[in-house]
Parts: C-alpha cells; sequence; structure tokens
C-alpha cells in the first residue's frame, strides 16, 4: 500500500493546560465548569485524532527504510523503534487489496469532523479524499509501473542512493543493507511486469529500449561506478571513523554495489528483453481497457480537483489562447522583440549566486522563508542522459534546515537556469517544503503531499521568476513569461489528447503544427513521452492553472484590498492539500479580509 501525529509539544500543551484548569473547578460558576467540559471533551477528541495520525505515520513511514530515512532523522521521536531495514515489498499477491483501505477510513469515520482543530480538520478531510480515492480505483493497479524512462526507479534509485544521509555508524550499516536488496526488489518487481505483459499492459518496445539503454549506460563504468565513487568521497567526512573503519566500509559498499545493485541491473536489462513485443494496447491509455478510467484516476490523486477532464481540457485552452493573445499583442507593439527573444538570458547563471538573489527578489510577494542550508549537486555523468534538467530533495522533518539540490548539466540551460532554480528552490519546492515543514505540522501531511499542488506551485513560482528578469524590457520579459506558460499548458493539452481523447501520432503532429512546432521529431518525442509517463505534465501546469485561478478569485473578490504578499502566506500555511480543499480555505480566508 502506496499509503503515506500532531506534534506532540503543541499537543502537551494543550492537554497541561486544560488539566491545570479542571483542578479549580470548585472555585467556578456552573457556566464556567460546563465550559471547561467542554474545553475538556476537546482535549480529548484533539489527542484522539493525533494518536490515530501518530500511530497510521508510524505504521506506514517504516514500510521502505530510504523513505523512512527521508522523513526523519530521528524514528525514535515519532514513535518508531524496532522496524525492518528494507526497500520495502513488491509481491503480486498484495497488490489487489483493499482491506486496509477500507479498515482505514472506517477508522476515520469514527472521528466527529466538527470536533477536531482546524489543523485536524485539514488531515481529515486529506485522509478521507486519499482514502476514497483509492478506494474507487483500487481495481486499476495493473496499469502501475516503476519502469519510466524519466521518473523509473532504474533512473531515481542510484540518486536516492548517493542522497540517502550518513551521519553515523547505525546509518552506513542500514545503507549498505539497502543497497544489498537492490537484486530482490527488482526482482519482485519483475514478476509483476510478468503479469502486466500477460495481459498485454506491458511498455511499448520503443519505452522498453530506452530503460535498456538507461541500465546498460549506468552499467558502463563498473569499477568506478557512481556509487562507489560517492560513497568513499561522503565516508571520508563522517566524523568519528578510524583510518580501517573506513576502509572496511569502503570495501563493503563496492562488495554490495559489484555482487547486488550491478547484477540488479543486468537483470533488469534481461528481463525488459524477455518482455518485449508483448503489448497490445500500442499509444495512449484511450487505447487500454479502462484505460480513460485510469488517467482519471492520476489526475484526481494528483490535483484533487472536482472538474472533469473535459472542464481542465478547456482550461487549458483559457490559458493557451491567453497567453498566445499576449504574445501576439506584444509583438504587434514591438515587433523586434521576436528577434530579442532569440537572445534572451537571466544574467546570473552561478546556481549559488542565483539562489541568493531570488531569497533577497521574493521578499516583497512572499512570507520570509527560514533559514537553511542547501548544497548544489550535480546528477552524475551516467545518469544525465534521461534525468530531469533538475530536482529537489524534501528534508527531513525533523532536519529541515539541510537540503540538495541537484541540477542536470547536460539537460539543463544555463541562460534559464535563473527560472529552473525559481522552480526548484525559492520561491518554488526548497522555500514551500521547508516553510511548511517549519510550521511542525502533523508528520502524517507530509506523507500526503499531492504532486499538483506541489509542482504546480514550483511551476506558478516559475513563471513569477521571469517578473524579477534583468533584461531591462519589461515587455521581453512578459513575452518570454507568456511563451513558457503556452508550451507548459501545451504539454498537458498533448497529455490528455493521447491519454484521453486517444490521438495518434499524426493528430499529435496535426495539432503542435497549429502552434508552429513544425518540426514532426517534437511530435513525436511528445507523442512518445506522454505514452512512457501519461499524467506526468498534468501536475505541472493544470496545478500551476489551480494556483492561478485561485488568485483570480481572491482579487476579483477582494479588489483593491487584495495583497499578493498574503495570498501567498496563506497558501504556505495551508500546505500541500488537494485543490478541493484549497477552494473551501480559500473562501474563508477572503471573508476574514474583508
Amino acid at each position: 500500500m502506496k499509503l503515506f501525529k500532531k506534534i506532540a509539544a503543541l499537543l502537551l500543551i494543550v492537554v497541561l493546560s486544560f488539566s491545570q484548569i479542571s483542578c479549580t473547578t470548585s472555585n467556578v460558576s456552573s457556566n464556567e465548569t460546563q465550559s471547561i467540559n467542554n474545553s475538556t471533551a476537546a482535549a480529548t477528541a484533539f489527542k484522539a485524532f493525533d494518536d490515530f495520525t501518530n500511530d497510521l505515520f508510524a505504521e506506514l513511514a517504516p514500510q521502505n527504510t530510504i523513505t523512512l530515512h527521508s522523513l526523519v532523522e530521528h524514528p525514535e521521536n515519532y514513535g518508531i523503534n524496532d522496524y525492518e531495514v528494507t526497500l520495502g515489498s513488491y509481491k503480486t499477491e498484495d497488490l489487489d487489496g483493499t482491506s486496509e483501505y477500507i479498515d482505514l477510513l472506517n477508522k476515520l469515520k469514527e472521528f466527529d469532523r466538527n470536533e477536531l482543530s482546524e489543523s485536524q480538520q485539514v488531515t481529515f478531510d486529506e485522509l478521507l479524499k486519499y482514502f476514497q480515492t483509492e478506494l474507487e480505483y483500487s481495481d486499476l493497479y495493473m496499469f502501475s509501473t516503476q519502469l519510466t524512462p524519466t521518473t523509473g526507479i532504474q533512473v531515481s534509485l542510484p540518486i536516492v542512493f548517493a542522497e540517502y544521509s550518513l551521519d553515523n555508524k547505525t546509518d552506513i550499516d542500514n545503507y549498505i543493507n539497502l543497497l544489498s536488496q537492490t537484486d530482490r526488489y527488482f526482482g519482485e518487481l519483475m514478476e509483476f511486469e510478468k503479469l502486466r505483459s500477460q495481459k498485454g499492459m506491458f511498455m511499448e518496445d520503443s519505452i522498453a529500449d530506452k530503460v535498456i539503454d538507461q541500465c546498460e549506460t549506468f552499467l558502463k563504468n563498473k569499477d568506478n561506478n557512481y556509487l562507489i565513487t560517492t560513497f568513499d568521497e561522503r565516508i571520508a567526512s563522517i566524523q568519528g571513523l578510524t583510518e580501517k573503519e573506513i576502509s572496511d566500509y569502503k570495501n563493503a559498499n563496492a562488495e554490495a554495489v559489484n555482487k547486488h545493485v550491478l547484477p540488479a541491473y543486468s537483470s533488469l536489462i534481461d528481463g525488459v528483453k524477455a518482455l518485449k513485443g508483448t503489448n497490445k494496447y500500442a499509444g495512449g491509455l484511450f487505447n487500454y481497457p479502462n484505460g480513460a478510467k485510469y488517467y482519471e484516476y492520476l489526475l484526481q490523486s494528483e490535483l484533487g480537483w472536482s472538474k472533469s477532464v473535459d472542464e481542465l481540457d478547456a482550461l487549458l485552452d483559457k490559458y493557451i489562447n491567453l497567453s498566445m493573445l499576449q504574445m501576439s499583442t506584444l509583438l504587434a507593439k514591438d515587433s523586434t522583440l521576436l528577434d530579442n527573444a532569440d537572445s534572451f538570458s537571466f544574467s546570473l547563471t552561478d546556481p549559488k549566486e542565483i539562489l541568493i538573489a531570488l531569497t533577497e527578489q521574493i521578499k516583497k510577494d512572499f512570507p520570509d522563508p527560514p533559514a537553511v542550508n542547501y548544497n548544489i549537486k550535480y546528477i552524475d555523468k551516467s545518469l544525465e542522459a534521461y534525468s530531469s534538467p533538475a530536482m529537489y530533495f524534501l528534508p527531513q522533518l525533523d532536519n529541515y534546515t539541510d537540503n540538495a539540490i541537484y541540477i542536470n548539466k547536460s539537460n539543463s540551460d544555463v541562460s534559464t537556469l535563473y527560472s529552473t532554480l525559481a522552480h526548484e528552490g525559492y520561491p518554488g519546492h526548497m522555500y514551500q517544503s521547508t516553510y511548511f515543514v517549519s510550521l511542525k505540522p502533523s508528520p502524517i501531511r507530509i506523507l500526503l503531499r499531492p504532486g499538483g499542488y506541489l509542482e504546480g506551485w514550483a511551476s506558478y513560482c516559475e513563471l513569477y521568476s521571469y517578473t524579477l528578469s534583468d533584461s531591462t524590457n519589461s515587455n521581453l520579459n512578459s513575452l518570454m513569461q507568456a511563451n513558457y506558460e503556452a508550451i507548459l499548458m501545451l504539454y498537458s493539452k498533448v497529455d490528455l489528447g493521447i491519454n484521453y481523447y486517444g490521438w495518434t501520432l499524426d493528430a499529435t503532429t496535426k495539432f503542435l503544427t497549429k502552434y508552429g512546432f513544425t518540426d514532426q521529431s517534437i511530435a513525436k518525442e511528445m507523442y512518445e513521452s506522454m505514452i512512457a509517463e501519461p499524467g506526468n505534465y498534468p501536475k505541472y501546469s493544470i496545478g500551476c492553472i489551480a494556483f492561478m485561478e485561485l488568485k483570480n478569485t481572491a482579487q476579483t473578490a477582494l479588489g483593491d484590498q487584495f495583497n499578493l504578499k498574503d495570498f501567498h502566506k496563506f497558501l504556505m500555511d495551508l500546505g500541500p492539500v488537494q485543490f478541493d480543499l484549497v477552494e473551501q480555505k480559500l473562501q474563508v480566508w477572503i471573508a476574514s479580509q474583508k
């Protein structure tokens, strides 16, 4: 199950306060006594719900030690003491079970939502929607796969391993243990892919070739593998280890990589090759039995926005047309903008200088971020070809001041690194994540983070960053912002078209030609990308649209009273939730501003 504790210190203050008051009940009036009784009952309800969510976090987080370690530095502080060191399980007999969801949903419904605190009600609503969505679409588990060209486990696992924090001997021992389980886990994963193959749902050959190529690229430099070199660098800086311990750990790590990780990738290659040619439903999800329904699930689970696919498609049309109209208007006023667009660039190109500048520039429109540390790292050459331009690793709940952003030198444009780091850093992912964690939310909220909110916010911030450009030409900045917005929306339009409406490659090519994409290779690349990872782009672009719609709603309702910084603070204080819930909370916030 891919499931996900009000903070103990805060809860303790509330309970102690009420117990101190209740000691003096003999000296107060009957009305005051009734108020005290109500307060005591509220405290009991608060604690019961916190216990439920705390227990749920403590149960779910350890199911994968990498996930647990990425969430908390000290699990014992979250009621997690004895746990198995494991990469998790991918056993086929567990994939179609719904009893756990039903049980948890029933336990959740035992709580009276009206008796909970405001923050607990948010958690309640998020859990309710999550459980209901998973149950509604639980019969579609065969569509799920971890082998995709951009975000697949064969690409992400080495980076995740390299970012696994090593602070003491326990961390090192657990890390090497996890490395040694890679072949077992990949073996279980391929058993599931065999089941998908029997249903005709294994990946298309062109996607399989990319996955195979990725694995072969990773295996090319066996003697100087990424997981050996990065470990050797990190182990040397850990305090308290003797030279012999460092040497022994280096040898143990190299052995785990050579005996378990590399063979796992070789087996994965063999397994994918053996299943090539078994796909029966070429094209987007539309062509698969219940494929359109599964696509609806992807949108609902990521966005949590009660809009039909047709309504989301219409919103994409609206924003594509608005951005195209803005570009046309700007070019009509100044035709030289088109020539200048070819050479447009943010002046800052050093990542550290960019993040320092962004931290200062956003203060006018965003609440102050917490003080944190961050490291800029670069993706290893063996992973560059298929990795994203950049990525941000979410921080630990109890160590949120340590952060890392990875940049892919071969897949990122130095001229737009500024906007990329606005997405990954400030005011995007790193800002939002560290801001929210600094508020000490219920830990279960960190497991519930919907992708539409996370990536939509980061894309919204990426668009915002164009207003900060120092090109000295505000119209050029606006042109580039509108251009980026149009491209962002076009990608999701194509995603919906292929996977929900059944566009063929020809239909995709014709659509893109209308917007100036006359190179058929671009259409082919986009078509194959949407087939390989359906529903990936909407969380960026439709999520971004959701934030723009929220801002428009607030501006319309508040008029001159609208303040952008206050609006952003409302969003940051609320934290990552489904967009239905953001809309509900926005109405409350608007009323409070009048």
